[in-house]
């Protein structure tokens, strides 16, 4: 079995996905598929100070299949409704190229790797101006000078008695100023 890329309308693949698998299993070919897989990873988001964890997409609108690719199984999956293609596709012969396996190593290894550790996304950009929700500094506004990813953390400076003093706020610290 080779792994092949198929691609399907953006926002539907978890719906595809469970398609193709009762389409497969109504079939009776089990023994020609192997894992369906939706790219993913779990990150954490701060909204509005808040972190929240999300599920994101490492490649929208595509879903990575285990097959044995013949006429019928490539059929299979190509007459699922909101499948439009396979990524890859030679454009002579119409028939799917496989992914390398080095391609599925990383793919498998973001998902074996993701799954102990939550990676945090920083929605802030040096030179925005935020708002101190916590700690000794709460209430007042400042300047995004440095963001400090490995430690979840942005270095702000402030205005603390008409001195720029900076410091070191979580993520989870601070929120958008209003303009």
């Amino acid at each position: 079995m080779l792994w092949y890329a198929v691609h399907t309308f953006s926002g539907q693949e978890s719906t595809i996905k469970k398609n193709i698998e009762m389409l497969i299993e109504r079939e009776g070919v089990q023994d020609k598929f192997g894992r369906i897989l939706i790219p993913e990873r779990t990150v954490q988001v701060n909204v509005r100070g808040k972190r929240k964890t999300v599920s994101q997409k490492l490649f929208p609108a595509y879903l990575i299949i285990e097959m044995e690719l013949d006429e019928l199984t490539q059929h299979l999956v190509t007459s699922v409704q909101g499948v439009t293609h396979f990524g890859g596709t030679s454009r002579l012969n119409k028939i799917p190229i496989p992914l390398r396996q080095s391609e599925v190593d990383r793919l498998l290894g973001v998902e074996t790797q993701d799954a102990g550790q939550d990676v945090i996304q920083n929605p802030y950009i040096v030179g925005d101006s935020v708002s101190i929700k916590d700690g000794p500094f709460k209430g007042f506004v400042g300047t995004v000078e440095e963001i400090l990813t490995e430690k979840n953390k942005l270095r702000v400076t402030v205005s603390v008695f008409g001195r720029s003093t900076p410091i070191e706020l979580g993520f989870n610290q601070v929120e958008a100023a209003l303009q």
